[in-house]
């Protein structure tokens, strides 16, 4: 007859989890829960307003366990603008797509843009969102901003050239890109991506050879 064990956990391999129960073991990396809780706080009520103990609360960690992640709330800042530039590479692959004419990748990029705009929670660009929240050039965080604001001019600028059209029909329309995600919050976001939609299709039209 086997010994009763009063009081204690049935044996299960290290880690396992009882069925049906979620425990620590479930939870994705530290790492990952502070990025995810930064990311969202940030862009929903600013970098600056938001301290690193609510990203803590809202991860469901400590302070030690956020700063072996991340060195500082800077590197974190960094880490998440970082993302956000690598997850427009959508834009580069419309831009690089050779299936399509030049015409077609221009309004491609716009329409990707006005959808972004549709997106819910939109409240505008995170990047530039961030160079709002940081006049300093030489900042981490306005550095990612500013290559990636600079890399998005240049594929316009480029894939308007090979277009027929003047480079600076990239300008104008990064201006008019940048203008529905600044006034959306006020102008509403509907409103907004249809006016891009409206004014970038005919500046294009306008502008390349028949």
């Amino acid at each position: 007859m086997s010994e009763a064990r009063t009081g204690q956990a049935p044996d299960r391999e290290p880690g396992r989890q009882a069925a049906g129960k979620a425990g620590p073991s479930d939870k994705p990396p530290v790492a990952q829960r502070v990025r995810d809780a930064a990311r969202e706080l940030f862009y929903r009520q600013g970098i600056h307003a938001t301290g690193v103990d609510e990203i803590c609360r809202a991860a469901g960690t400590t302070k030690m366990g956020l700063y072996r992640a991340y060195p500082s709330k800077d590197a974190l800042i960094e880490t998440i603008l970082q993302e956000r530039c690598d997850a427009q590479e959508k834009l580069a692959c419309i831009t690089g797509d050779r299936s399509l004419s030049p015409r077609e990748r221009l309004l491609a990029c716009v329409n990707m843009a006005a959808a972004t705009v549709l997106t819910p929670g939109f409240r505008g660009c995170p990047l530039g969102l961030a160079i709002a929240e940081f006049p300093d050039p030489h900042h981490p965080a306005r550095q990612v901003a500013d290559h990636h604001k600079q890399a998005m001019r240049e594929t316009l600028r480029c894939l308007c050239a090979e277009a027929g059209a003047p480079a600076t029909l990239g300008d104008s329309l990064q201006l008019l890109i940048e203008g529905a995600f600044a006034v959306a919050p006020a102008l509403g976001n509907e409103a907004a991506s249809r006016a891009l939609e409206s004014s970038a299709h005919t500046l294009i039209e306008a502008s390349l050879p028949g």
